[in-house]
């Protein structure tokens, strides 16, 4: 993703490395940003922040501890998370006493295509989706997960168990739709 010469040139403030670097990693950071910041009118002023916060941090970043691709995604996620901490996103989230307690089966999900999932994954209630993408796509820990959104590890399983039962509640509603719209 970005040279080790980049990177260096970046931190001895080289004029032009930051550009490099931008150009380099924009798709990437856009990409995670989408998926956590549903308001589209708001994801260029999120990437303007996680973009400054690296610019700020960079002189942090040590490849011994890290690729810096995984190092920028950290930053990224935890960014987008200060983003609805700050209030700035409205805020979805759904009370763990809203759904009864499920045995966590993936019945149904390994059906589903990525098109699928990523579509159901716009639609799903914000509390799950935000699980959801931090344990099963960016594969964070619940520990990890409940220092981040400042909740327990239980309640992170809790609420992935609930994210999974809502995406194959969701995707048995829109199969039997499809079924019947074709009879």
């Amino acid at each position: 993703m970005i040279s080790d010469s980049i990177i260096q040139s970046i931190q001895n403030k080289e004029r032009g490395a930051f550009k490099q670097l931008y150009e380099k990693c924009i798709r990437y950071v856009y990409t995670i940003t989408r998926r956590y910041i549903t308001n589209e009118s708001e994801i260029p002023d999120v990437i303007q922040e996680i973009f400054a916060r690296v610019f700020l941090s960079i002189q942090t970043f040590d490849a011994s501890k890290g690729s810096f691709k995984s190092w920028i995604r950290r930053l990224t996620i935890n960014q987008c998370f200060q983003h609805y901490r700050q209030g700035k996103s409205p805020r979805l989230h759904v009370a763990l006493d809203s759904a009864p307690e499920i045995e966590d089966s993936d019945d149904g999900l390994e059906q589903l295509s990525k098109e699928d999932i990523e579509k159901l994954l716009q639609q799903m209630p914000e509390g799950y989706r935000q699980i959801f993408l931090l344990v099963i796509i960016d594969e964070y820990s619940h520990k990890e997960v409940g220092a981040l959104l400042d909740i327990s590890p239980e309640t992170s399983r809790s609420q992935l168990s609930r994210a999974k039962k809502w995406l194959r509640n969701k995707n048995l509603t829109n199969t039997s739709k499809t079924l019947a719209n074709g009879l």
